[in-house]
């Protein structure tokens, strides 16, 4: 199915700094800086120059492609994969191929924006690594967390104004789960979209994916390759029994060794040193327990290997033998999968998003402990689009695209400010009346000094009577301008939802109901992956 574009349009691409945001840790900001102090806690800086060495690094490393390639191939046994997406299945199984690699749950919908735009940057960084090195291949990796336990977090997403959700009372790895209630669901946006142009194409499209018989997998897998097919991005479930087999002596490790917790907290240490708050707390055992309706952690307690919230608990000797046996069993917390990810995909670079780069960061000594190579930090793409309407407001408004990220009310004061015909800021009489009293302190104080802080009382009383009326001359200018300011209120709602960024908050489906599936051959053309500012589309 084509979703057709309800109009012609072309796109006005803007980049401004990530620090001129205001979005972005500092962290992140020094990072993409190559601040000198933070080069320990990763290997190469993230340019396309870097690749040569990354190569060369990664092919140190043992892998098993070949059951890597099957795995991949059973898993989309019964999906519309595409012919490219097949092609780049089976180059995996030569020592010349490679991966970029992007993860993220399973939300309904797709969740938020930046789903898109980490999956994009993958796409666009493997075709700009063929550009650079084309006597090798790469093939963009999207990680579904299908183990994750934590259904709140994906049961929802959120269009316009309002939030759309299932029941969230499922226990277990989300990605087992069945799309319950998922009938009403569409019932209700369908209600609440009305007869908007292009919803019966959007509603169709994830009806073939989101329905009560599929799991939360199998639905985001298929709406993954319906979008991003033809590009060739390969997806990849972590929970698979013949991929865990090739984890297994790590997963031991972790049980029997209990090590990797101190080098994290080693490593955190240091970034705390720096001014940096870690983003993750290790545990003593970085494993889950993993069968139907339940992943609770393995935690060991009076020299047994015990399951919390549940009566099961094993002996070394019988959770070694459930390990060989089972070892779909066992399931990797955040650090235990970044290494499980790396070990099983001939991965160069992980792109994510400032949170998960920032646990990324405290993971290196770990992984150099565990002999498993550690890939190149990406920052993904960051997208602001300005629909129509609001581009037409904003220039009418005379307001530039960096002014957009500035809070609202200083916007607003500065946007009465400019267009005034006075000056609503009473800066200078400030400075004229602090002179004056100064002048009165010294008289003062020339007589008796303990007049002092009579005087000094009064001109703070004046200042303050000053900064009153200033708030009523910027108050009356906000009422005689109150049409313009309304505009610039929407406006920042519109694209800022609850003051935050749009990737953070809408959903797929309002860029497809507004600009229709072109908009993922636009993302494609439009974004840099190794870029180091933030992009505004209008």
């Amino acid at each position: 199915m084509i979703l057709i574009c309800l109009e012609m349009w072309s796109m006005t691409k803007t980049k401004i700094p990530y620090k001129e945001t205001g979005f972005f840790s500092k962290l992140m900001l020094d990072y993409l800086d190559e601040n000198e102090e933070l080069k320990p806690f990763y290997n190469e800086v993230a340019n396309i120059d870097s690749f040569q060495k990354t190569i060369i690094r990664r092919e140190n490393f043992p892998l098993d492609r070949i059951v890597l390639s099957k795995s991949l191939e059973q898993q989309n046994v019964g999906f519309n994969v595409s012919d490219k997406t097949n092609q780049n299945i089976q180059n995996l199984k030569s020592d010349n191929c490679f991966t970029v690699t992007t993860g993220h749950q399973l939300n309904l919908f797709t969740g938020p924006l930046y789903f898109l735009y980490k999956i994009v940057s993958i796409i666009n960084l493997s075709k700009e690594l063929k550009g650079k090195y084309p006597k090798k291949d790469f093939v963009p990796v999207y990680w579904m967390a299908t183990e994750d336990h934590d259904f709140e977090e994906v049961n929802h997403f959120k269009l316009f104004k309002n939030k759309y959700q299932l029941s969230n009372s499922k226990k277990g790895a989300v990605g087992h789960l069945k799309l319950e209630e998922i009938d009403e669901l569409f019932s209700e946006l369908k209600e609440d979209l009305g007869d908007r142009d292009g919803v019966d194409d959007i509603l169709s499209l994830f009806s073939k994916f989101y329905r009560s018989s599929n799991t939360y997998a199998q639905a985001i897998k298929g709406i993954v390759n319906e979008l991003f097919g033809q590009y060739g991005l390969v997806v990849i479930d972590g929970d698979d029994i013949n991929l865990k087999r090739l984890f297994v002596e790590d997963f031991k490790g972790e049980l029997i060794n209990q090590t990797n917790h101190q080098i994290i907290n080693s490593t955190s240490e240091k970034l705390k040193e720096l001014g940096f708050k870690p983003q993750i707390t290790p545990r003593v055992i970085n494993i889950f327990y993993l069968i139907e309706n339940l992943r609770e952690r393995i935690v060991f307690e009076d020299e047994v290997y015990k399951v919390l919230n549940t009566q099961i608990q094993f002996s070394e000797v019988e959770i070694l033998q459930e390990l060989k046996n089972n070892p779909e069993r066992f399931s990797p917390n955040a650090p235990m999968r970044c290494m499980y990810q790396e070990k099983i995909l001939p991965n160069l670079a992980y792109i994510g998003g400032g949170g998960e780069l920032a646990y990324w960061f405290q993971l290196k000594d770990m992984f150099d402990a565990n002999s498993i190579f550690y890939p190149m930090l990406i920052l993904r793409n960051s997208v602001l689009f300005i629909d129509k309407g609001s581009s037409k407001k904003i220039s009418k408004l005379g307001l530039e695209i960096a002014d957009l990220f500035t809070e609202t009310e200083i916007l607003i004061k500065n946007f009465l400010k400019n267009g005034s015909d006075i000056t609503l800021e009473l800066d200078e009489q400030e400075k004229a009346i602090t002179t004056i009293f100064n002048d009165v302190v010294a008289k003062a104080e020339s007589v008796d000094t303990s007049l002092s802080p009579m005087v000094k009382s009064e001109l703070q009383k004046s200042l303050k009577s000053l900064k009153n009326i200033e708030g009523r001359l910027i108050k009356s200018e906000k009422k005689r301008e109150a049409v313009s300011v309304n505009q610039i209120q929407n406006i920042k709602e519109k694209l800022f939802p609850n003051a935050s960024l749009q990737e953070r908050h809408d959903n797929i489906t309002s860029l497809l109901l507004s600009l229709g599936i072109g908009m993922i051959d636009e993302l494609v053309d439009q974004l840099d992956p190794l870029s180091k500012e933030f992009t505004i589309l209008s």
